[in-house]
C-alpha cells in the first residue's frame, strides 16, 4: 500500500539539501553535465509506504534496522533540462547511521536525529517496496524475493536491478527497472510491452508488473516495472561490437534482428490503437525543423543544407498520407538482448531527450527501421571493423529480411493482419534515406558537442544519404 503526500513533508530539509548538490552527478540526471547551480532541484510529491503492510519499509527486527523508503518526485527546472522542465524520481532509504548500506550517500542531521541517507536504486530494502507496491511476487518470502540482486552496470536513464528470486513464468527470475525520468500519464514502457505480452508475442521479455501511482485525480505515474529475466542474454551492440572486431560477419545476426523487428512492428498494428494518418506537410516539416537546427549548430552541416532541402521536397512530393503506428521510437542494438532464444527488444520510452509527446507519439515503423540502421555504423566504429563492408553487409542483410518478414509477419505471430498503404519501393527507400538523415544530423551535432573526433562517422552518413540516386 503507498500513500503519496506533498514533498513538502518529507523529508527533513537537510535531506533535499543534500539532494540538491548529490543529483547532478548521477548518471541518470536528466540534464547530464549541468552543475549544481544551474537547475533547480524543487520536491514535488513523496511517495511513502504502509508500515503495516509487509512491504511497507523493508524494515529489519529491531529499531536500529529499520528501513524508511521514501521515493521523492523532484521537479528539475533549468538550463539543460530536456524541454526545460522533468520530473525525476529519487527513491532514498533512510536508516539509523550504524546501519549503513548498499547505496549509502551520505549522513546529516535532522530534527528527528542524525540519519544515513542512501541511493533506494542500490537498496534491497527499496527493491522489496517498489516489488510489493507493485504486487509482484505474493507469497515469497521478503528475503527470497530479492536475494542475490544487483544493479546492472552501465544503466544511464535509469536503474535495473538482475533479481533471481522474482517468480517468473520460466524460472528465470525479474528484472526490476526504475524508471527516473518520470511523466504523469500512460508510460509506454508499461503499456507497450503489457500489451505485447498479451498478444503471446516472444519478442519482448514478458511483462511481469508494474507500480503506478496516482499523483494527481484521474491521472497515475509509473515509478517501475518488471519484466522476466533473460537469462545469459548478450546486449545487442556490445555482440555487434565484438563481431566488428573481430572482422567477423554479423550478417546472420542482422538477419535475425530484421525478422524480428518486422514482427513487432506488425503485432503492435494489432495491439496498440491505430494512429492519426500522416500529414506530409507536417511530418516533412519535422524533419526540416530539426535539420535547421542541426545546420545552424554543426559547422560542418552548412554545405550541405541545399541538398537536404532538396532530399526533403522530394520526399514530401512523393508520401502518402499513410496511417501511424505505435513503434518502439528508439531503437538501436543497445534495445535488443541476445539470448538462448534469439533477439528479445526493450526499453519502449522513445529518445530520454525528447518532450514525452514527441517520444510516445505514433510514427512510421521506418524510424525504427533507420534507427538501427545508423546502430550498425556505430558498432562497427567503436568495434574498430577491419573493412568497411562489415556496416554495409549488416545492414543489407537487416533490410533484406525486415522487408521480407514485414508481408509474413503477421502469420508468423498468428494474428489478423491490419496491413498500412503500401509504400511503393522507391517511395518506401525515399523514406528510409530521410529518417536516416535525421537520425545522422542528431548524431553530427551531438559528436559536434561532445566528441568532436567522431563526427566523420555520422557526416559520411549524411553524404551517402544526400549522394544516393533519386
Amino acid at each position: 500500500m503507498t500513500a503519496v503526500r506533498p514533498a513538502a513533508d518529507v523529508p527533513d530539509p537537510s535531506v533535499r539539501e543534500l539532494l540538491a548538490a548529490w543529483l547532478p552527478g548521477r548518471r541518470w540526471f536528466p540534464a547530464g553535465g549541468v552543475s549544481a547551480a544551474g537547475v533547480r532541484v524543487e520536491p514535488w510529491l513523496a511517495v511513502t509506504f504502509d508500515d503495516d503492510a509487509p512491504h511497507g519499509s523493508g524494515a529489519g527486527d529491531g529499531d536500529g534496522d529499520r528501513a524508511d523508503v521514501v521515493v521523492l518526485l523532484v521537479r528539475l527546472r533549468g538550463p539543460g533540462v530536456p524541454g526545460g522542465e522533468v520530473v525525476a524520481q529519487v527513491p532514498l532509504v533512510l536508516t539509523a547511521p550504524a546501519a549503513r548500506g548498499p547505496g549509502f550517500v551520505a549522513e546529516v542531521r535532522t530534527a528527528a536525529g542524525d540519519v544515513a541517507v542512501h541511493d533506494g536504486g542500490a537498496h534491497p530494502a527499496c527493491w522489496l517496496a517498489l516489488l510489493r507496491a507493485g504486487g509482484v511476487g505474493d507469497g515469497v518470502p521478503d528475503d527470497v524475493l530479492v536475494a542475490g540482486g544487483q544493479v546492472v552496470a552501465g544503466e544511464q536513464s535509469n536503474t535495473s536491478v538482475v533479481l533471481p528470486g522474482v517468480p517468473s513464468p520460466d524460472g528465470t527470475g525479474g528484472m526490476l527497472k526504475i524508471l527516473r525520468t518520470v511523466t504523469p500519464g500512460p508510460h509506454p514502457d508499461v503499456v507497450v510491452p503489457r500489451a505485447l505480452t498479451r498478444a503471446g508475442w516472444d519478442g519482448v521479455p514478458r511483462f511481469l508488473g508494474a507500480l503506478q501511482v496516482a499523483t494527481a485525480p484521474g491521472t497515475s505515474t509509473a515509478l517501475a516495472v518488471v519484466s522476466e529475466l533473460v537469462p545469459r542474454a548478450r546486449d545487442g551492440f556490445e555482440l555487434a561490437c565484438e563481431h566488428a572486431g573481430r572482422g567477423e560477419s554479423f550478417a546472420h545476426l542482422a538477419a535475425d534482428l530484421g525478422r524480428v523487428v518486422a514482427e513487432l512492428h506488425s503485432v503492435l498494428r494489432q495491439a496498440m490503437p491505430p494512429g492519426p494518418l500522416l500529414d506530409p506537410a507536417t511530418f516533412v516539416g519535422g524533419l526540416r525543423d530539426r535539420a535547421a537546427l542541426a545546420v545552424a549548430e554543426a559547422p560542418g552541416l552548412a554545405a550541405r543544407a541545399p541538398a537536404i532541402d532538396a532530399l526533403l521536397d522530394d520526399l514530401q512530393a512523393r508520401l502518402p498520407r499513410l496511417r501511424l503506428q505505435t513503434v518502439h521510437g528508439d531503437l538501436h542494438l543497445g534495445q535488443a538482448l541476445h539470448g538462448e532464444t534469439g533477439w528479445k527488444l526493450l526499453d519502449f520510452e522513445g529518445e530520454p531527450q525528447r518532450p514525452a509527446a514527441e517520444r510516445t507519439a505514433p510514427d512510421l515503423p521506418l524510424r525504427d527501421v533507420a534507427g538501427m540502421v545508423r546502430s550498425f555504423a556505430y558498432a562497427a566504429a567503436v568495434g574498430g571493423a577491419p573493412d568497411p563492408w562489415w556496416e554495409a553487409e549488416s545492414v543489407h542483410a537487416f533490410l533484406a529480411r525486415y522487408r521480407q518478414s514485414a508481408d509474413t509477419s503477421a502469420a508468423v505471430t498468428g494474428l489478423t493482419t491490419r496491413r498500412p498503404p503500401e509504400l511503393d519501393p522507391p517511395t518506401a527507400d525515399a523514406v528510409l534515406a530521410a529518417l536516416v538523415l535525421d537520425k545522422a544530423l542528431y548524431e553530427v551535432v551531438y559528436e559536434t558537442r561532445q566528441r568532436p573526433t567522431w563526427v566523420h562517422i555520422p557526416l559520411s552518413a549524411v553524404d551517402r544519404v544526400l549522394t544516393r540516386p533519386r
